[in-house]
């Protein structure tokens, strides 16, 4: 498999990073330590760091610094093994995770009638990520790391001042927080993968900054804001086309107080019902109409050629809600994006809908037959790829149970999706159905 030089330049970063994190929790001394004096110290730290903080044992020096070795905490936490300083000043936690699948008799979307003919029933090892988050000098200042090792790529890397909850900045690659299904990770879904919708209207991940707060917590406009400015051709790329920014916000009305993590199901099974609802806009002139997470992360939609630079001017906004409550969740977005080419004699312009509702639930309750990990779920969700255009409908109409064996870090999942397109010639809209079965891991 070719890779490229900068994935190579990751990968001997992971490398050294596992190296580090067995090999730098022994102090520095200023002689060199036996085979056995290695162990035993070893394990001293790991095991008991507490006697590294005791007044009767100070902590070495550094022959290389001036500056005390610090004692550090080893610790395995719902978000992985855990590296903190005694300070707090210090941390790191680094997670892996698999997605292993069984899809029939296809795996991706199918965006016209040729696509519901495919034959392609496979297994497949579908997501392959390790994921690397802690803090830096501060406990306010956090980072985040994502590699994919299936589809190699830096998915994520990025620092953001967590200091204040009304005004938190972040800088560098990941998500733009735009849309709940999107923003929520693989690993967090409620279904075995995201819905038809989200290819076609993803904001997708970008390179730049945003701002988001959480304002009047606990009253009746308890609100939740994001704003940011993106140089909007997605990760694949380093610089822009052009001198056109992207830009993005959202405006989220906690109703019912409190915000909902972005994280689907409730899991919890809260007592008291949470009501989010959010409004969100983005604006970007770029060659691209659509992205993806990819080394070709700048794509073009269904329908439309490979743009120039500042081909395209994409306008998208997006209305979602969500609740949770006693096991109960429903999710619902609406999305509208309009595609100007700024190249066209005729200035095209192009609308595009889409929105799906999904629903889930954990019937123990109700009956107690029912494991109480399981959960039942069901979507519909619709994609309109031009407003003028008539008979070119798509739909999803799927169900899904899962089993938390650990919440999102270890689950099964069924999936079985019933996929319609229309014929443009108005005839009845071909489907077919398709099966997912996948069990998603984290460690």
């Amino acid at each position: 498999m070719y890779i490229k030089t900068k994935d190579l330049y990751v990968q001997h970063f992971f490398v050294f990073l596992c190296s580090w994190l067995v090999v730098g929790l022994q102090p520095v001394y200023a002689d060199p330590l036996s085979e056995s004096d290695f162990l035993s110290t070893f394990f001293q730290v790991s095991l008991e760091p507490q006697r590294m903080e005791s007044p009767e044992q100070p902590l070495p020096k550094s022959s290389a610094t001036s500056s005390e070795v610090l004692g550090a905490h080893v610790s395995y936490t719902k978000n992985g093994f855990q590296l903190l300083s005694n300070d707090r000043a210090f941390s790191l936690t680094i997670q892996n995770r698999i997605q292993l699948r069984y899809a029939t008799p296809f795996d991706s979307d199918p965006r016209s009638l040729e696509d519901l003919k495919r034959e392609e029933s496979s297994f497949m090892l579908r997501r392959a990520r390790t994921k690397i988050t802690g803090n830096a000098y501060w406990e306010w200042l956090k980072y985040a790391l994502q590699y994919d090792w299936k589809d190699p790529i830096l998915r994520d890397f990025n620092m953001s001042i967590d200091k204040y909850p009304w005004a938190r900045l972040w800088l560098g690659r990941g998500k733009v927080i735009y849309n709940d299904e999107r923003v929520t990770s693989s690993g967090k879904q409620q279904f075995v993968n995201r819905s038809i919708v989200n290819d076609i209207f993803t904001v997708d991940r970008q390179e730049g900054l945003q701002i988001s707060g959480h304002l009047f917590p606990g009253e009746w406009y308890d609100f939740s804001y994001t704003a940011g400015v993106f140089t909007g051709l997605g990760v694949g790329e380093r610089g822009n086309d052009d001198l056109e920014m992207m830009y993005s916000g959202r405006l989220q009305w906690n109703i019912l107080g409190g915000e909902i993590p972005f994280s689907q199901s409730d899991l919890e099974v809260q007592v008291q019902p949470s009501l989010n609802l959010a409004f969100a806009a983005s604006t970007n002139q770029s060659k691209c109409t659509a992205f993806a997470t990819a080394q070709n992360s700048c794509l073009s939609l269904p329908g439309f050629t490979e743009g120039t630079a500042g081909q395209y001017r994409i306008n998208q906004v997006v209305e979602e809600s969500r609740f949770r409550w006693q096991g109960l969740s429903v999710n619902h977005e609406l999305h509208w994006k309009e595609v100007v080419d700024r190249k066209a004699d005729t200035g095209g312009r192009t609308s595009l809908f889409g929105g799906l509702v999904q629903v889930g639930y954990f019937p123990h309750p109700l009956l107690p037959l029912i494991p109480e990990h399981l959960e039942l779920a069901g979507r519909y969700a619709f994609v309109d790829p031009d407003a003028v255009r008539g008979n070119d409908l798509q739909q999803e109409f799927s169900a899904a149970i899962n089993y938390f064996l650990n919440g999102h870090s270890n689950k099964l999942s069924l999936q079985i999706s019933h996929l319609m397109i229309e014929d443009s010639k108005g005839s009845p809209s071909p489907s077919a159905q398709r099966l997912w079965l996948q069990w998603d891991l984290s460690f």
